[in-house]
C-alpha cells in the first residue's frame, strides 16, 4: 500500500485494519475458477480474474540483538481488480514498550485515506481522515508480498522443500520451504529495488521463508524473516512477519469515507506526525552473510 522509503529496511511505514463498518463487507459467496490452477501464481491470478478478495491478518516482530522492541498487528482486506490489489481497508496497532499507535488506512480509486489519533491535534474541526495521492504498492509489512503475482513467481523458484503443512482455517495445506536472496528479490520486486542497494555491501542476504498452500493452490498462511547484523557493537536486527488468508474469492464494498470527514495532506498547515517505521536503516548496520 505505500511504497518502501529510502530509510525502511523491510516494512512501509505504515501501519494498517478494516473496519466491520460499511467500508468493507465481504459476501458469502466465494467465487470459483472452473479451471483448476496449475499452482501458487496461477491461483493467484485467477482471484485477479473474478476480482475477489482476500481477508489479511498478519503479526510483525521486530527484534535487536534476540530483544522485541515492536510488535505490530495488522487486519483487513484486500480487493482485487484484473491487474492485482486495487484497494485496501486496513487497520494496524503497533507496540514500542509502552507506545501504542493506531491507524487505519483505506485505499481506493487511486487515493488513500489515513485516520489516527496522531493526526488529531492538527486536523480542522470535524475532520478525521487526511487523503494523500497513490494507489496499492503493497499490502503487507513483510519485505515479500506474495499478493504480486511476479514476487510469489520468484520466491517459489527458490523452493527447498514441500511436506504436509496440516490444516489451516479446515483447509489441508501443503508447507514450502525456501530462502530467497535479497538482490533477487529486487529484481521482482521495485520496492525492494531500494533496499537491496542499500545493503549492497558483497555479503549475501537471504530471507527464509515458508508457504502453507491450500488445495486450491491458495496461500493461507506466510511467514518469512530478515535479518541484519551489526557485528558486536551494535549486534543483530531482525524482523519477522506472520501472515494468514482467509475468505479467498469473496466480493467486498470498500468505499472512501465521507468527503465531509477528509481533508487532504496539502492543506494541513502543520506536516503529520512521522510514523513508526517497523524497522529503520541503522548506521554502520551490515548485512549478514547468507
Amino acid at each position: 500500500m505505500i511504497a518502501l522509503t529510502a530509510v525502511a529496511v523491510a516494512a512501509p511505514a505504515l501501519a494498517l485494519t478494516v473496519p466491520t463498518t460499511a467500508h468493507a463487507t465481504p459476501s458469502t459467496t466465494t467465487v470459483k475458477s472452473a479451471l483448476a490452477p496449475a499452482g501458487p501464481v496461477d491461483a493467484l491470478r485467477q482471484q485477479f480474474a473474478t476480482k475477489g478478495s482476500v481477508r489479511i491478518s498478519e503479526d510483525v516482530r521486530m527484534a535487536f540483538d534476540g530483544k522485541v522492541d515492536l510488535r505490530s498487528r495488522i487486519e483487513g482486506v484486500v480487493r482485487f481488480g484484473k491487474a492485482g490489489p486495487d484497494a485496501v481497508d486496513l487497520k494496524m496497532t503497533g507496540k514500542a514498550g509502552k507506545t501504542v499507535d493506531r491507524m487505519q488506512v483505506i485505499t481506493v480509486g487511486g487515493k488513500t485515506y489515513m485516520k489516527s489519533p496522531m493526526y488529531d491535534d492538527i486536523l480542522p474541526a470535524g475532520r478525521s481522515w487526511v487523503r494523500t495521492t497513490g494507489g496499492v504498492s503493497t499490502t503487507s509489512a513483510s519485505t515479500i508480498d506474495i499478493l504480486q503475482p511476479k514476487i510469489l513467481k520468484a520466491v517459489l523458484a527458490h523452493t527447498t522443500s514441500k511436506a504436509p503443512g496440516g490444516t489451516i482455517d479446515g483447509a489441508r495445506t501443503v508447507l514450502l520451504r525456501g530462502s530467497i536472496k535479497l538482490s533477487d528479490l529486487a529484481k521482482a520486486s521495485p520496492d525492494v529495488a531500494p533496499l537491496a542497494k542499500m545493503f549492497k555491501t558483497g555479503k549475501t542476504i537471504s530471507l527464509p521463508w515458508k508457504l502453507w498452500v491450500g488445495a486450491d493452490q491458495l496461500p493461507r498462511r506466510f511467514q518469512s524473516t530478515f535479518t541484519l547484523s551489526g557485528g558486536d557493537v551494535m549486534g543483530d536486527m531482525s524482523t519477522a512477519t506472520d501472515t494468514r488468508f482467509t475468505a479467498w474469492g469473496a466480493k467486498v464494498v470498500i468505499k472512501a469515507p465521507p468527503a465531509d470527514l477528509v481533508v487532504d495532506e496539502k492543506d494541513l498547515t502543520e506536516e503529520l506526525p512521522e510514523l513508526p517505521n517497523f524497522s529503520t536503516k541503522v548506521p554502520g548496520l551490515a548485512s549478514r552473510e547468507g
